[in-house]
């Protein structure tokens, strides 16, 4: 239910002895929303007009008698016009309106459907007008005793120069300013000063549209009003972009398609990998070659085919986070939370708490070892220093997500501070995983985490896990927990996943339960090859290493303490089991 407000035209009594008077309420004059501006289309059958005529009331006092009605609705020019007739029994305001005193309407509607605008605006492409309503103060752009918003729309339905937008941007600014001079608004004149600073912003956004288009028209007139890309000398450079995560975790996904290579660079690739020991400052992989090794090496890894992945297209990027943990007052976002209100009561001003991550690039050296037989031999070996390098980055990818510490390199998630722990059971052996085990990091999972979460485990809790049940009845009958069909591992209906980077059986971390979506991971396009033949000296090898600029770490600054029960988290796992 909203409301917007318009000036009666002063001079278009239609006949006085029945007291009718035309008027608009409402056009395709932008108003600022607390989600948005919003503009109302008044295309065909854009407005449903079911309820015709409308009530006339004032002051949108629903409990009182009408004191007229609205009648002959229709959209005539991108316009909602209406016929007033004012009751006989409210000759007062019929004196008030003939004499230009009350002139402001406001238009009560139910918005039906609405779509997003490219400015982040909504259009509202079905909505129903319900109540009209007198009111004090007018939200007319061009505000003033005997002017109305016709005119305004008018004028701008012409060619608007910079000199025009100038001006109406000041009257607008001189208004608003008005406004807030004054010391107690009603709620037509809040919702005239929230109006009013929309426009503001239009128009600056106007402005800035005016003179970017006067730059571009001055360079096309030094270039002799003709354009010529330059091919030779510019690149085209890959696309990237900002602004959320990337929902395609792949190279093109993240930073588009990658630059083809053509045969001279990928033999000069080729090359510097096999000739001589290089220089120290390494050479680059190519563009298809570096999305093709981190798309590979992707179907190998657990985390970064699950967390949320963000291009970096600098040494650092900032996320923001809304700092939630603390539910234990029953709030929400970190202020948030619902209250009852009395009739006419007044409602509390709530705040909620944002914390921000700040991702850094950090190089990551991944290293592998190539025979110099291979090496100068030739035959094969890019193949085999692919299959080395995806393997390499797939591994080291995955242990520093699991286990960085967060100095210098990427804070795994058992270093996470929102890291939960689950004690292990009185008198519990070494070495041993049990049902309340699992099922008390089941219970600490969070809410919204649990359909989502995964199980991480070291390949040497297979025994273990697989003695896992639960006893039916009486009769001897077990069902299992741990459950295998086609290959593919589950436990208590969430899969399984094992990995070598996570400690041994009974040592703290062993086993992990997780919702990788919670765990932010930051990274740069660009990778290097270093090698030298120092660290295989005596065995004659060439030791190679892939440089990747990366950052991970939790979303979370702590865990989540709710109203009532244990602290939850998105991260769960299993102290250590030492008897």
């Amino acid at each position: 239910m909203k409301k917007r407000t318009f000036q009666i035209e002063v001079g278009t009594v239609r006949d006085a002895e029945q007291r009718t008077i035309e008027a608009t309420l409402s056009t395709t004059h932008p108003v600022k929303r607390f989600d948005g501006v919003e503009v109302l289309s008044h295309e065909p059958g854009a407005v449903d007009l079911s309820r015709a005529p409308l009530p006339l009331i004032s002051g949108h006092d629903a409990r009182s008698l009408p004191v007229g009605i609205v009648e002959g609705l229709q959209v005539i020019g991108g316009k909602l016009k209406g016929l007033l007739r004012i009751s006989k029994s409210q000759d007062q305001i019929w004196t008030d309106i003939r004499d230009g005193i009350l002139r402001n309407l406001s238009v009560g509607y139910f918005v039906k459907s609405r779509t997003r605008t490219a400015q982040g605006g909504y259009l509202v492409t079905k909505w129903q007008p319900y109540e009209c309503s007198l009111v004090a103060a007018g939200a007319d752009p061009a505000a003033g005793i005997g002017r109305s918003i016709f005119t305004h729309i008018r004028k701008e339905k012409g060619t608007m120069d910079l000199n025009d937008i100038l001006k109406a941007k000041k009257r607008a600014v001189d208004e608003l300013t008005e406004l807030a001079m004054t010391e107690d608004l009603d709620e037509a004149a809040t919702e005239r000063f929230e109006t009013l600073k929309g426009e503001i912003r239009g128009f600056d956004t106007r402005i800035e549209a005016l003179e970017l288009a006067q730059a571009g028209k001055d360079d096309l007139k030094k270039r002799g009003n003709t354009f010529q890309p330059d091919l030779d000398k510019h690149d085209r450079g890959t696309p990237s972009f900002e602004g959320g995560p990337a929902v395609d975790r792949s190279y093109r996904g993240m930073f588009g398609e990658p630059r083809q290579t053509d045969d001279a660079e990928q033999e000069a690739f080729v090359r510097a990998m096999t000739e001589g020991i290089g220089t120290a400052g390494g050479f680059s992989v190519p563009e298809e070659q570096t999305a093709r090794w981190l798309d590979e090496s992707l179907a190998d890894e657990i985390i970064r085919p699950r967390a949320t992945v963000w291009p970096m297209t600098s040494s650092t990027r900032t996320v923001p986070g809304w700092d939630a943990k603390d539910q234990s007052g029953g709030e929400l976002f970190g202020g948030f939370a619902m209250e009852f209100l009395a009739e006419e009561g007044e409602g509390t001003k709530q705040t909620g708490k944002l914390r921000s991550i700040t991702m850094k690039a950090h190089k990551g050296a991944i290293f592998c070892d190539i025979s110099n037989e291979l090496r100068e031999d030739g035959q094969g070996f890019e193949s085999q220093l692919e299959m080395a390098m995806k393997k390499s980055i797939s591994l080291g990818l995955d242990y520093h997500f699991m286990r960085g510490t967060g100095a210098g390199m990427p804070q795994g998630l058992l270093n996470s501070p929102a890291l939960v722990t689950v004690s292990q059971e009185s008198g519990q052996s070494a070495d041993t995983v049990l049902f309340t085990n699992v099922s008390k990091m089941f219970a600490r999972m969070y809410p919204a985490g649990r359909s989502k979460a995964v199980w991480l485990a070291n390949e040497t809790l297979i025994p273990q896990l697989m003695s896992i049940y639960i006893p039916v009845g009486d009769a001897g009958q077990v069902v299992p927990v741990f459950k295998e069909s086609n290959g593919t591992f589950t436990m208590l209906g969430r899969p399984v996943h094992f990995t070598s980077n996570l400690p041994a059986l009974g040592d703290a971390g062993d086993l992990v339960f997780v919702d990788l979506s919670q765990y932010a991971i930051g990274l740069r396009k660009d990778m290097r090859v270093e090698k030298s033949n120092v660290p295989g000296w005596t065995q004659d090898l060439m030791s190679y290493r892939v440089i990747v600029r990366v950052d991970g770490m939790g979303t979370w600054n702590t865990y989540l303490t709710p109203r009532n029960g244990d602290t939850l988290s998105w991260c769960v796992t299993l102290e250590e089991r030492a008897g």
